[in-house]
């Protein structure tokens, strides 16, 4: 299905509409979209906006009212619901794991739907536990009620990654769990993509989460009406209206520092120092920047050394002048095919 048996595959919204009984506009209006193969794309706007309705209807949790929808070149609309959401990886906040099954069961529901062996189900589930840092002998046979929320997530995670499905949904998984937890999910499921390469929609309120996940992000408005779709960068530097600068807020520079992680910057000083605040792989520079302030130290120690406050404010000044010179770049090619345009129609 999908034409993939791992890989993401693309995803194309054509005019995409949502109308529900009783309502006298819209919810979801017109939406036109198109999400490359492997990418994470983040849906981010107010609450109401309609970004999990337009999710819901990719996998047909709600019919849409008119439009297409095609993944991997394939029309959704013209496939059984319940075979579509086989092979679509679902998580969501409320995490949603069957209370009276264990934790392998619930990983292993969607393989044995599929007519999977016992086997490789067990293979699976084992697979799946170690790749989300939950040890197998210890978590496989245990209930939902035994794990912490982060466990819970966790494991939802996994299920989801069971029948190793092309493309995943993920509306707010990580917002129902404390900072420090939420943190390092979102660390590890970073790493995660970056070895899967899913297709992913995720949804979020949290502009910060999108800049830290995303691929790209689209800013939406009331229903569903895309305000802008780019790259995180290209958003902070260029946002495309005051409706797009007032969602990003007042601190776009801190907000760069989540583009970068600590592995991205060379440190001088390749000590390990145990006597300063550790952070692991992965660790975005506005991360690290917050634990230097909380820590009162303008050093930090990374997996590549000692970091410190000003390699830090460095690195994010390179970020600057590289997104200015890829805008000033972009002006330029679009000036040049506008002037070739004009020279054409003489």
């Amino acid at each position: 299905m999908f034409n993939s048996d791992a890989a993401g595959v693309g995803i194309e919204l054509r005019a995409l509409t949502k109308q529900f009984p009783g309502q006298s506009a819209p919810a979801v209006d017109n939406v036109t979209l198109d999400i490359p193969a492997g990418e994470l794309v983040a849906f981010v706007g107010p609450s109401g906006c309609g970004k999990t309705t337009t999710m819901k209807m990719i996998n047909r949790l709600v019919e849409p009212t008119s439009g297409e929808i095609r993944i991997g070149g394939e029309d959704v609309l013209a496939m059984h619901p319940d075979h579509l959401r086989r092979h679509i990886g679902y998580v969501i906040q409320q995490i949603g794991l069957f209370p009276h099954l264990t934790v392998g069961q619930n990983i292993g529901l969607v393989p044995k739907l599929l007519g999977w062996p016992a086997a490789r189900i067990a293979s699976r589930v084992e697979e799946l536990l170690a790749l989300v840092h939950l040890d197998p002998g210890t978590f496989r046979d245990r209930y939902p009620r035994q794990l912490s929320g982060g466990q819970q997530q966790r494991v939802g995670v996994a299920r989801a990654l069971a029948a190793d499905p092309p493309v995943m949904l993920m509306d707010e998984p990580f917002g129902a769990t404390d900072p420090i937890t939420r943190e390092h999910l979102q660390n590890e499921f970073v790493k995660l993509q970056k070895e899967l390469r899913k297709t992913i929609i995720f949804v979020t309120h949290d502009f910060e989460e999108a800049i830290k996940l995303g691929d790209r992000i689209v800013v939406l408005r009331e229903r569903s009406r895309i305000a802008q779709y780019d790259t995180p960068a290209n958003i902070l530097a260029h946002p495309a209206d005051d409706y797009v600068a007032g969602f990003i807020g007042g601190d776009a520079t801190l907000k760069r520092l989540a583009l970068m992680t600590v592995d991205d910057v060379e440190c001088e000083d390749r000590r390990h120092d145990p006597s300063l605040p550790q952070v692991p792989s992965g660790t975005t520079l506005r991360e690290a920047l917050d634990l230097m302030v909380a820590s009162g130290d303008d050093r930090c120690c990374s997996p590549s050394g000692i970091l410190t406050f000003t390699a830090l404010c460095e690195a994010a000044g390179a970020q600057v002048n590289r997104e200015r010179r890829a805008a000033n770049g972009s002006r330029v090619k679009k000036a040049e095919k506008e002037k070739e345009v004009a020279a054409s129609d003489r």
